[in-house]
């Protein structure tokens, strides 16, 4: 992964995953993030990423420090399971929603702005219970 790449997600607080059981360990049932699920092309991981950076400032959620943002890498363990959840709207790179440990959401990447407004205000703003459907894993 160039360097440039790795600086933007570091400074933007994506914090990179290898797997889902990676999320699994940091995501309980009311968290709320998106991922990026990325290609081979660095230009289009990056300009991914930054639209996500930028959505999240000019929609100025009260929020947003709630949100959460991840990457998953090409040689990441887990990249095939993942990506074979995505892909559907364009290719890669993907974004998906995250809610809890169940949600795992894909967003059409061609209206990306509206859909993580629609995401966050659906699922993501605290006033709902995301889309968890209590199973054994959370709630034994």
């Amino acid at each position: 992964m160039p360097v440039a790449l790795l600086i933007l997600l570091s400074t933007t607080n994506f914090v990179p995953i290898d797997s889902f059981t990676d999320l699994d360990a940091i995501a309980n049932p009311m968290d709320f993030g998106f991922l990026i699920i990325m290609s081979e092309d660095s230009l289009a991981n990056k300009s991914m990423a930054l639209e996500i950076v930028q959505t999240l400032e000019v929609l100025d959620m009260e929020d947003s420090t709630q949100i959460s943002l991840y990457f998953v890498s090409l040689n990441a363990s887990g990249y095939s399971e993942m990506a074979a959840l995505a892909g559907q709207f364009g290719g890669f790179p993907a974004v998906v929603s995250l809610v809890g440990h169940c949600g795992f959401l894909e967003l059409d990447t061609e209206f990306l702005d509206s859909e993580i407004e629609d995401a966050w205000y659906t699922w993501g703003d605290g006033a709902t219970q995301g889309i968890c459907n209590y199973c054994t894993r959370c709630n034994p």
